[in-house]
């Protein structure tokens, strides 16, 4: 019994003893140390200056909200009662220029002949929650990830 015990904690000795030296120093994925402070991204301009000017930009996966494809910094911020998106974007016309309408799926009201004018649902009143403008970037981390744009 005595014997046993002496070659499991021998065992045990050893392999906390190689345990200890094969530990490598951690590497974070940013290549810093942690304490230190992050650095602040690259200030990048946004595709398409004003509305209208580029054609839209092509989905590449199912189910996918549409992207903006112009600039949206210069526009009032949406709030419940005030939303610039949907000055634009209520119909398919707007100033002779065509533009995507709201989905059906945002509106509480659908237009009829009786009733021309859509009401916004109020779930959906803040736009770029789910619709963002796109900066040419490279990507943070590798991605293999091919849309169906892509393919």
């Amino acid at each position: 019994m005595k014997k046993t015990t002496t070659i499991i904690v021998l065992a045990l000795l050893c392999s906390a003893i190689l345990g200890c030296v094969g530990v490598q120093q951690l590497q974070t994925m940013r290549g810093a140390d942690v304490p230190e402070a992050d650095q602040a991204p690259q200030d990048l301009a946004y595709q398409g200056k004003r509305p209208g000017e580029l054609k839209l930009i092509e989905r590449t996966f199912e189910g996918q909200p549409p992207l903006i494809p112009h600039a949206i910094a210069n526009y009032d911020e949406i709030t419940v009662t005030e939303n610039p998106c949907i000055e634009c974007h209520i119909s398919n016309d707007f100033k002779g220029k065509k533009m995507p309408r709201v989905s059906n799926t945002h509106l509480v009201a659908i237009p009829t002949a009786a009733d021309p004018e859509p009401v916004l649902h109020m779930n959906r009143w803040q736009c770029n929650s789910c619709h963002v403008p796109q900066v040419d970037a490279k990507p943070l981390v590798e991605n293999s990830f091919q849309g169906r744009s892509a393919r």
